[in-house]
């Protein structure tokens, strides 16, 4: 156009294109509650670090409602019901639908990134490292790498909690799955090879076991250190808690002496409930994505071809019906595990589910489990900040990474 600015153009073109999708996803009955046209999900999450609370938007505006997020117009999808539809129809009515920022971070061939045939393949070569059987087999690796920990950890006695269980995820994930021995992982070559592992981030080393390799150190570090520095915040503030995990791991030591084996494993029902519940309050994974391939019904309603789909983790667990008649649903109470309502199915699905359930599931709860063992046997650990404020983009962490003062029980406060 003559005298008219490309940029203002492109602003109207824009403007236009955002305005028919608007009008498109009022026509198909969905609510839009949202705010104004240019809202979006960033807003608040950039204003107070935190996600916005998806249990109460979905009991105000129902089991699904159009929002944007990252400036992509999408469908939020709460309740056990339409989530577990969503998932189960993956490859047929839907498929994984993650940023473009997500492909250039994880890579094209990651289980992540890939769909249909490639995605079955790639996750059938990965399998066997993380059945049951091969879990066993990392138990005595798993152990060591825990009480090399807790060493270190006590002999320097002043620690940034999220930095340290970092290093623990890495170490497991590197020394049992990757295959790599511990001089990679070691307090003097950990920072060198942190360095490597962030210019494989940057996309500088790229193939399909590169890829592959890359999204099981992403899945298997970052996600379970940051629920790990969480079970500390809820350990610290229910020292009860505490003092039955360290009754727990003193009768499994006498039945099963200080190895983790799988039979001891078995008997930390009380350790597992920890960690069970830390994920249940404080989901780590708060969605996942997803498009529509075709047309299909969900709620009720028409999800046109091309849609997409955010699907809340975190409403399922935190509405899940076995706790409903409790007086406070969300209080700390790692106990609810052990019997009655817990052994029903139930709504807790931090780990995603249907074919892109999390390949590292079964390794994620075995180590959280041994380092507790480990720690709550002999150790203590004080936080120099307990209401520390946490920042949830993109991954949950405590805003100054926890510190606290290790110590031997018997020094403890």
């Amino acid at each position: 156009m003559c005298g008219v600015p490309d940029w203002f153009v492109a602003a109207v073109l824009a403007a236009v294109a955002l305005a028919a999708a608007l009008l498109a996803t009022r026509r198909c009955g969905i609510p839009s509650p949202m705010g104004p046209w240019y809202s979006d999900m960033m807003m608040p999450v950039l204003r107070t670090g935190r996600f916005p609370d998806m249990v109460k938007l979905h009991a105000q505006h129902g089991p699904l409602f159009w929002w944007s997020f990252l400036g992509r117009r999408m469908l939020m999808v709460g309740t056990l019901e339409a989530v577990t539809r969503v998932h189960l129809g993956e490859g047929v009515i839907v498929r994984a639908d993650y940023p473009t920022s997500v492909r250039k971070l994880l890579g094209p061939w990651g289980t992540l990134n890939t769909h249909g045939k490639a995605h079955i393949r790639i996750k059938r070569l990965a399998q066997p490292a993380f059945t049951p059987k091969a879990i066993r087999g990392y138990l005595p690796r798993m152990q060591a790498i825990a009480e090399q920990a807790v060493q270190k950890w006590a002999a320097e006695g002043d620690i940034l909690v999220h930095q340290e269980m970092k290093w623990f995820t890495f170490r497991v994930v590197v020394e049992t799955i990757v295959g790599c021995d511990d001089g990679w992982t070691s307090p003097e070559n950990f920072p060198a090879v942190s360095s490597d592992f962030e210019v494989w981030v940057a996309g500088l080393f790229r193939d399909q076991i590169a890829d592959t390799v890359l999204t099981l150190l992403f899945a298997g570090h970052d996600t379970s250190s940051s629920t790990l520095t969480r079970i500390f915040q809820h350990l610290h503030r229910h020292p009860e808690a505490v003092q039955r995990l360290r009754q727990e791991q003193a009768e499994v030591v006498a039945k099963h002496g200080s190895p983790v084996t799988e039979a001891a494993l078995q008997d930390m029902k009380y350790a597992e409930g920890v960690v069970r519940e830390t994920m249940r309050i404080t989901p780590i994974i708060n969605a996942t994505l997803r498009v529509a391939l075709q047309d299909f019904e969900l709620c009720g309603y028409t999800i046109k071809k091309g849609t997409a789909l955010q699907c809340s983790l975190t409403q399922p667990i935190k509405t899940d019906s076995r706790w409903q008649d409790e007086d406070d649903v969300q209080a700390f109470k790692p106990e609810r595990w052990l019997h009655g309502a817990a052994q029903k199915q139930g709504a807790w699905i931090p780990f995603g589910g249907g074919q892109r359930l999390c390949l590292g599931w079964l390794l994620a709860m075995t180590e959280m489990k041994v380092l507790l063992a480990s720690i709550f046997r002999r150790y203590a650990l004080e936080l120099r900040l307990p209401e520390e404020p946490w920042v949830e983009f993109p991954i949950a962490r405590p805003k100054h990474g926890m510190p606290a003062r290790f110590v031997a029980t018997m020094d403890a406060s």
